[in-house]
């Protein structure tokens, strides 16, 4: 995509703003105007503040859940991006003197898509993906020293993905965020990690249960009648089309439709992500403009992953099954330390909604757009790119306890002696089973939700999986 001097400082602004962003999510700072407008196609960032810690307790056992990092568009959207283009560049005669007959705010003719995106695979991570997924790391590590010090095993450290490339990608880069310079690798001292394979997608029941649940499927499809299909047909999203024909002085030339401007804002969200860092098309959308596509993505995500229908979140069961097994595993074994799932944005909203997070009075839909103003549910904040849960286990400091004469060993581990802290994007949040408070025990946590166990039918909630489709082992390894 050609761009003029103007781009190229619009540009170092957005990308100057999405490095702040990524460090603050609150303060003065903002994109557009506005803070996060990309809905779950916003890159990471989080809330810069210090978590506290249950007094005379210690960090024992870290479970995570992480949506990968930062990405390259799918190829059917690079595709048809490049087909969206060739039909703008159509209407505008090159002018051979000055390269074009067309600006807009810097924006110029020809647009082509930039090379760093045709080339990379489809949804790959890109280096912003895996600087987050470093950073991340590196920050949970300098919040929980205690939960890495025993040096990287595979019985002490357990990373799993789903089978695509962003999730094994993001977990190679975390892994490294958190095992830096412990390795036996090189003068860099690289700890290779095994990355274990949660199943094939049409298959995994934990990770990716969004493909591997027929009735969410069969719910999923019917978009003609959905609060995003009423959103994209009515007033709102009709006049930021005619917006975007107006600065393009396209409306007697030619009639975009609400569809193809949502493909010029995921890939102005896109150009934010990628390494070519081109947001020149982002000056194509003023603020209000954003703040209806954010809205028209995130009916998308809230009727598709979250309070939107039922099942929604049920189907979230067996992940929640798996993190609670994990944490009677160390109670019995003592290992391992931490647990480290890569996955996407239908695993991990599904597992906050399952707990209850993010929950407004007022459902989100077509018709309710002006009063949604000050929804919690906003994806831009809750599952961003990189976006992470982390369950963290404390166990009461001991002090009768001579360590240096025990071999340095702890009492008997009991949920008793346990509480448990939730952070979502890092930042420790308040539960509904303890309360309100950012903690509690874990007795009272496990008894909160112990519904979810005694429901979590998934043939029931899903339907069973046709054809050659044996229930995984649980070695489950690859």
């Amino acid at each position: 995509m050609a761009v003029s001097m103007f781009s190229l400082s619009l540009r170092r602004v957005l990308i100057l703003a999405l490095v702040v962003c990524f460090k603050h999510r609150g303060g003065s700072h903002q994109l557009f105007g506005e803070k996060f407008v990309f809905s779950d196609k916003t890159a990471y960032h989080f809330l810069s503040k210090t978590n506290s810690r249950p007094e005379k307790y210690d960090p024992v056992y870290i479970n995570m859940v992480v949506r990968h990092g930062s990405r390259y568009p799918s190829k059917y959207r690079v595709v048809r991006m490049g087909t969206i283009f060739k039909r703008l560049n159509a209407f505008f005669p090159v002018n051979k003197t000055d390269n074009t007959t067309f600006r807009y705010k810097g924006l110029s003719l020809p647009w082509s898509i930039p090379a760093d995106v045709k080339n990379s695979a489809s949804k790959e991570l890109s280096r912003l993906g895996a600087q987050e997924m470093y950073w991340i790391a590196k920050r949970i590590r300098a919040k929980f020293p205690e939960l890495f010090k025993h040096g990287y095993s595979n019985t002490k450290y357990s990373f799993i993905a789903t089978d695509k490339l962003r999730s094994s990608q993001s977990a190679v880069a975390f892994a490294q965020g958190i095992f830096e310079q412990q390795g036996p690798v090189g003068l860099a001292k690289y700890q290779p990690i095994a990355v274990r394979f949660s199943g094939p997608a049409d298959q995994d029941r934990v990770l990716r249960i969004y493909e591997a649940c027929p009735k969410w499927k069969k719910v999923h499809a019917k978009l003609s009648d959905s609060e995003y299909a009423k959103f994209i047909r009515g007033p709102q999203v009709r006049n930021v089309t005619e917006n975007i024909c107006s600065r393009l002085n396209l409306k007697n030339k030619a009639k975009l439709t609400p569809k193809i401007v949502v493909e010029m804002f995921l890939m102005c969200a896109f150009g934010t992500q990628t390494d070519s860092n081109d947001v020149s098309l982002c000056s194509l959308f003023e603020d209000e403009d954003l703040k209806v596509l954010e809205y028209l993505n995130d009916l998308k995500i809230y009727w598709s992953y979250s309070y939107g229908r039922k099942i929604n979140y049920r189907m979230a069961c067996p992940l929640y099954m798996k993190i609670t097994e994990g944490f009677q595993q160390y109670i019995r074994n003592g290992k391992p330390y931490g647990v480290f799932q890569f996955a996407h944005t239908g695993t991990v909203l599904p597992l906050l909604t399952l707990l209850g997070l993010y929950k407004d009075n007022l459902a989100l839909r077509a018709d309710n757009f002006d009063k949604q103003t000050n929804r919690t549910f906003r994806p831009s904040n809750i599952v961003p790119m990189s976006a992470n849960v982390a369950f963290v286990l404390y166990e009461r400091t001991s002090k009768n306890t001579n360590h240096s004469q025990n071999g340095g060993m702890r009492p008997k581990r009991k949920v008793s002696r346990m509480v448990i802290q939730v952070l979502v994007n890092e930042v420790a949040v308040d539960l509904p089973a303890c309360q309100g408070k950012t903690y509690c025990r874990l007795k009272k946590f496990l008894d909160y939700y112990s519904y979810i166990r005694k429901t979590c039918n998934i043939n029931r909630i899903c339907g069973r999986l046709r054809g050659n489709c044996r229930k995984p082992s649980r070695k489950g390894k690859r």
